[in-house]
Order: C-alpha cells, then structure tokens, then sequence
C-alpha cells in the first residue's frame, strides 16, 4: 500500500484508506478521554458538561424541544458511543482505518473538544488565558484543548484532500 502525502498525524492512502502516526502515549490519552467522554454522555443527561453535545433542537419552543429530546437523545447517544467504541477499538492497533471510521474520530474528537470547552468556560472571543505556572492544571488542560484542535484541523485535512 503506497501512501499519498505525509500529513502529520494522519496520512492519506492511495487505498482510500489513512494511517494514524501518533505515537503510544498519544493513542493511550486519547483512549482515556474517549472512555470518560462515553461515560459522560451516557450518564446523567442534564450534565452541564455534555449540553453542547446534544444541542438544542427548538429553541423558541421548550415542549417541542424536549419532545425532540425525548425521540431523538437515545439515538444521538447511541451513535456517539458507537463511534467512541470503534475509535477505542482502532487506537489499539497499527492498521489503517478507513473514511467512515476517520469520520467516527473526527466525531469523537470535536465531542471532546465540545467538552473541554465547556469545563474551560472557552467562548467566542478566542483568548486563551495565560499561566504563569506551567504545572498549574489549568494550563495542561488548555493545551489538551489546543492538541485537540490541532488533530481535528489535520482530520478535516486529511478528508477534504480526497
């Protein structure tokens, strides 16, 4: 299998197919946050930290919306945990996956970019704050957020050069 380009973390095959390059530690974060994102989701469902994963459908209309809610929440869920799954599943291993599992990730990842925004409080104005104490939890936590960011650019990258 030839590959086409070199793209960071995420290289595209002439196979259509695409070869993750992150190294163990990287794949065993990821499969730790992808786990606790699983265990969020399919928790408590007015957990404030996953309201942007399930946004609102009707916001003019609160009985319309939770009747939304209540059709759609379990189908929404189940297809996030589904991705969750083959993300966790692939991230064990070494073998290319495939467009539809790259669009799983791509999911997963901006459900946890969704999520960490929220717990940093991140808003539209882009400001990162700045740490004057590299060990201050609060600044591994926005780098998290920014690695985050960075690895989804290079999976939409990676599908729009397709």
């Amino acid at each position: 299998m030839r590959r086409r380009r070199q793209s960071g973390p995420i290289e595209s095959n002439d196979d259509g197919t695409y070869t993750l390059n992150l190294g163990e530690y990287e794949k065993e974060v990821l499969t730790s946050f992808t786990d606790q994102l699983k265990q969020l989701i399919t928790g408590d469902a007015d957990d404030p930290r996953v309201r942007r994963l399930f946004p609102v459908a009707y916001a003019q209309d609160e009985e319309a919306n939770n009747e939304y809610q209540r059709f759609m929440r379990e189908e929404l869920v189940a297809s996030r945990v589904a991705a969750i799954d083959q993300v966790t599943g692939f991230l064990s291993g070494h073998d290319p996956i495939t467009a539809a599992e790259l669009s799983g990730l791509m999911m997963t990842i901006n459900g946890l970019r969704l999520v960490m925004g929220t717990l940093l409080d991140v808003t539209d104005d882009g400001a990162e704050p700045e740490f004057d104490d590299e060990d201050d939890p609060l600044a591994a936590q926005w780098q998290l957020y920014g690695w985050l960011g960075w690895f989804l650019e290079w999976i939409v990258d990676a599908q729009a050069s397709d």
